[in-house]
């Protein structure tokens, strides 16, 4: 069965943009039993295994395992006219647009579209994350049957869920997107054990997160993670490509703007410490650009990850080894000639607690 989504009133100017039909086939239920899902009228969906019943708004399904997950329905509902993402209009976006904070992470999704060749003619993608992200990834997958979720009905979600519970059958996707969302979710390897679960074999993950960045997206910012840390995180899946999407410049840039926006709440002096960080720092922007893998960089401010689905994990010290190998000037061999751990220096120097390199 296919609910035929409404499309969305535009909001200052904005473009309408059409929701496809969901195709309820490829859904199934949030809850542990993954049963199959009917709407039985305009506002409602049920379980036909376990009986349980959710909520659809203007044609889109709200299918949280509120057992597990910290948001209800009743709390999307109630901000579904809340404006939940900056809108990408009016003079304050101009300037944003024209005086970045960060550098783009443009890289990091020019790695997903240059490996398209890997999907399918007709591939099923899921983003978990969406926000307002429709048009670029409708450019980015033609041909795609295209599943846009979040946790709220703002932005473009043709669907509401958790990634913790995602509503999708094993192995009926061929590409997940997670982008920036992994440092907002409470368990993030939960996220990512269920997109391994949804994804078919060799399907294709997408991930990027910070590293260096301040607490935004209140309260729901839980954690950060290292280059290292973050390839960790995808362990059940072969690396396709590594990438720091955001350097040294980009965080201190944000470390600034935040730091400034602590001292005052003031939203004038915001504002112009803002604009003033942005204006002095957009010429060095070009040095991150040119620092994109992890090696000596002390400071990346965000990283990107491709990778493709496994049947067999690797194991952290597989990974360890391998990304010492590849990011170090005397890789595996140094690595296992040293025999205690106290020795083991990955590379040339250590870099003690106060940021002084020795050795």
């Amino acid at each position: 069965m296919r609910v035929d989504l409404k499309s969305n009133a535009p909001k200052d100017g904005q473009p309408i943009l059409t929701s496809p039909s969901l195709d309820l086939s490829i859904l199934c239920c949030p809850y542990s039993d993954h049963g199959d899902l009917k709407q039985i009228s305009e506002g409602k969906i049920v379980c036909e295994l376990c009986g349980r019943q959710f909520r659809s708004v203007a044609g889109r399904p709200i299918l949280f395992d509120e057992s597990r997950s910290v948001f209800s329905s009743e709390e999307v509902e109630e901000l579904t006219d809340v404006i939940q993402f900056p809108q990408n209009i009016g003079w304050r976006y101009q300037l944003r647009k024209a005086l970045p904070a960060a550098a783009p992470r443009v890289t990091g999704l020019d790695l997903l579209a240059k490996n398209v060749g890997l999907l399918p003619d007709h591939p099923v993608v899921l983003v978990v994350g969406c926000g307002s992200t429709r048009e670029c990834y409708a450019k980015m997958f033609p041909s795609a049957q295209l599943f846009l979720t979040d946790v709220t009905l703002q932005g473009d979600a043709t669907a509401v869920c958790d990634g913790e519970c995602l509503p999708f059958r094993d192995e009926g996707l061929d590409c997940v997107v997670v982008d920036q969302v992994l440092e907002h979710v409470v368990n993030p390897a939960g996220v990512v054990a269920e997109i391994s679960r949804c994804l078919k074999p060799n399907g294709i993950v997408y991930s990027g997160v910070p590293f260096h960045a301040p607490v935004h997206g209140f309260p729901f910012d839980f954690q950060r993670y290292t280059p290292l840390g973050h390839r960790l995180l995808f362990r059940r899946f072969q690396e396709l490509e590594f990438t720091i999407t955001q350097g040294p410049v980009s965080a201190i840039s944000l470390t600034l703007i935040g730091f400034f926006a602590s001292i005052s709440r003031n939203i004038w002096w915001r504002r112009l410490t803002s604009f003033t960080v942005r204006l002095l720092l957009k010429p060095l922007l070009w040095i991150d650009r040119r620092r994109t893998t992890p090696r000596g960089l002390m400071i990346p401010a965000a990283s990107a990850f491709l990778g493709k689905k496994q049947q067999e994990g690797i194991s952290t010290k597989e990974i360890i080894l391998d990304w010492t190998a590849r990011e170090h000037q005397h890789g595996r061999d140094r690595f296992l000639s040293h025999g205690s751990a106290s020795d083991r220096n990955l590379g040339a120097g250590v870099i003690t607690s106060d940021g002084i390199e020795s050795g």
